[in-house]
């Protein structure tokens, strides 16, 4: 409950028909009375304008970079592009929603401590609409905790960063600064969902103990298994995006669930995972907890990920949806091109002249005086002489049923009040 008093002030304003000119930074709304406040709502829309590409930057307090510098979309925890999130709408939840093609909102309270500014920019032009709305002299309230005075609210992002399966990857590491996390998003692309075992955890005030804050990542995110009941949006957590075929965006809330931190903050994410007894530095099976590794062993001897994008050439006129499929293909290319070299040094070395029809009976006479290790390849070749085929659908499956996790390419968006 917040009293009401009369230095409270309300403010709004809204943009119609405006237009955003290509890479080129228009400010949306700049206040400057001196007063503290907190923004409480903004609502954006624009067809084929307010998407995925569109890069909001609010700087507060006469800030020469923004503190707040986001993509809309990934800001209201919507991984993947327009095409695909249309699919979905309308839904909406207490801090965020997408209700029309075009129509995206948020009600994040943004403080200030005198003034702000809001700008928007975008690779190609377009026109938009656009609200804002806020509250002077209005104490920042966080669930039912009331935030310090000199609260600020923060983003530390992960952009396109490429992991390989049990790698560590750093959502916020924060150092002599209280806090409280807010929200947290995560986009992430792969060949399967199998990365989806990763457990979240957390260092907390200088501890050498792990906080476990989840015991997977769709877990994380209040679903499980693999999200096997399909996207949702909800006040507490959502999944906005999912496609079996390794393709995740979901976001948690924790204004209902508190985190807070007085000295230190580290959340770590993990490239899929298991239990501590079949993998270093893994999940707890059982209480009490099982793990032995502290901190610091932690942080000396885990794989952690780096920092980087997929080369220009792998992702030009890849949507995010068809980048399986075609890496499948590409893959597939290479297998029948060894195949085939494989074939012609084979039937040379073994059968003398490649040119001869080689009958059933002769390749079976033939199978035996090969070693054990080679029959169950010699086997697969076979079909190659009689069929002409790389490899046979059923080998085919058995490959793509053991598949395990390769390389997943994530994006997190971890939202943090700080005082």
């Amino acid at each position: 409950m917040v009293n009401v008093n009369p230095e409270m002030r309300s403010f709004s304003y809204a943009i119609k028909n405006g237009f955003l000119h290509p890479d080129e930074e228009k400010t949306l709304y700049e206040r400057n009375t001196g007063e503290p406040g907190v923004i409480t709502e903004q609502w954006f829309t624009g067809k084929k304008t307010m998407d995925q590409d569109t890069r909001i930057r609010i700087y507060i307090d006469d800030e020469t970079e923004a503190s707040l510098d986001f993509q809309l979309f990934l800001a209201h925890g919507i991984g993947f592009n327009q095409t695909q999130e249309l699919r979905k709408i309308p839904w909406a939840t207490k801090r965020l929603g997408h209700t029309a093609n075009g129509g995206i909102y948020n009600t994040f309270r943004i403080p200030f401590s005198k003034c702000f500014k809001v700008t928007a920019s975008r690779p190609t032009s377009g026109y938009i609409w656009y609200i804002v709305r806020g509250m002077e002299n209005y104490p920042l309230i966080f669930g039912d905790l009331k935030l310090p005075k000199n609260t600020r609210l923060k983003l530390y992002k992960n952009e396109n960063v490429v992991m390989k399966p049990l790698e560590f990857l750093s959502l916020a590491n924060i150092k002599s600064s209280a806090g409280a996390l807010f929200m947290v998003t995560l986009a992430a692309r792969s060949s399967n969902l199998r990365f989806l075992e990763g457990c979240v955890r957390a260092y907390i005030d200088g501890s050498n103990d792990t906080t476990w804050l989840s015991s997977g990542t769709e877990d994380f995110f209040l679903s499980s298994y693999y999200f096997n009941k399909g996207t949702f949006h909800a006040d507490d957590a959502g999944l906005t995006y999912l496609s079996k075929k390794g393709l995740v965006s979901a976001y948690k809330f924790f204004e209902s669930d508190p985190l807070i931190f007085s000295k230190s903050f580290e959340l770590w994410w993990r490239c899929s995972d298991d239990d501590v007894r079949r993998v270093d530095y893994g999940c707890p099976h059982t209480w009490p907890n099982p793990s032995r590794f502290t901190k610091d062993e932690f942080l000396d001897n885990a794989k952690f990920a780096k920092s980087g994008k997929f080369p220009a050439k792998e992702e030009k006129n890849l949507s995010d949806e068809d980048l399986p499929r075609k890496v499948g293909l590409l893959k597939r290319k290479i297998f029948a091109k060894k195949e085939q070299r494989f074939t012609d040094d084979f039937k040379e070395s073994y059968f003398g002249n490649p040119e001869r029809a080689i009958s059933k009976r002769e390749i079976v006479l033939k199978q035996n005086k090969i070693s054990r290790s080679l029959k169950d390849g010699f086997r697969r070749k076979k079909a190659v002489f009689q069929e002409g085929k790389s490899s046979s659908k059923a080998n085919h499956r058995k490959k793509k049923k053991n598949a395990k996790a390769r390389l997943t390419t994530v994006t997190t968006y971890t939202w943090i009040y700080q005082w």
